[in-house]
């Protein structure tokens, strides 16, 4: 092939991947716009430490897939892990747009169908969210959690809820479970996090010297910070 031919094919080449980018970057845009009100809902997410219920904005998982199919068309999903863990079933679901794609983590009930298909579209709506689908929502969330009271006493009450006050098992029956431990190690092991030191961070107690309670509530907050992003990759 003649030097200038060369040349043009690969000005081609560069002007066809200039394009792939900035029409990505142009999806990202339109799917970081606020959500229609008229398509938000609304639940109960926590007690403010006055005791007073605090009501969370969300979407439902079709909304999200209603959005992508208007905005990004070529959009596609697909389910990449499943994993039980005792009667947890976590799901991770990609979504490509463009050739980038970014994963979510949803959870749900494993003895149930209902909860199976919670963790799947929790997972979706979490994958989305890292295109820019309803972010602010959760960033709403969020900002309401960390500003309510002193920042302080917020940080006190939110570990209260989310932590028993003494950890540590008092009899044998009342022990961490096998189930439990393994769920911990597993998530952990995924996550590249350790699970000693998650445990003494959060519980200041060793992981085998847990109860069932302290653990179901080390397990939820594994889940909840075990949600890596997959670095975006260049269309081409």
């Amino acid at each position: 092939m003649k030097n200038s031919e060369l040349a043009k094919d690969l000005k081609l080449v560069e002007a066809d991947e200039s394009a792939n980018v900035v029409e990505f970057t142009d999806t990202l845009r339109e799917l970081r716009k606020h959500v229609d009100p008229n398509l938000v809902r609304q639940r109960e997410g926590w007690r403010d430490r006055n005791g007073n219920v605090q009501t969370v904005d969300y979407v439902e998982w079709h909304t999200v897939a209603d959005i992508l199919d208007e905005t990004a068309p070529n959009w596609a999903h697909s389910v990449k892990d499943i994993r039980t863990f005792g009667d947890v079933i976590a799901v991770t679901v990609a979504i490509s747009i463009n050739g980038v794609t970014r994963e979510g983590i949803g959870t749900g009930y494993a003895g149930s169908e209902m909860g199976i298909k919670k963790a799947e579209h929790d997972a979706l709506k979490r994958a989305a969210v890292k295109f820019g689908i309803a972010r602010d929502l959760y960033k709403k969330e969020f900002d309401a959690f960390d500003t309510d009271g002193a920042p302080e006493a917020a940080q006190q009450e939110a570990d209260k809820a989310q932590f028993p006050s003494d950890p540590v098992a008092k009899s044998l029956s009342d022990m961490v479970t096998t189930k439990q431990l393994g769920m911990i190690r597993a998530i952990c092991r995924e996550n590249n996090l350790d699970p000693e030191e998650e445990c003494l961070a959060v519980m200041k107690c060793k992981v085998n010297e847990l109860s069932r309670r302290a653990a179901s509530s080390l397990i939820d907050h594994l889940l909840a910070i075990a949600s890596p992003a997959v670095p975006m990759r260049r269309a081409g």
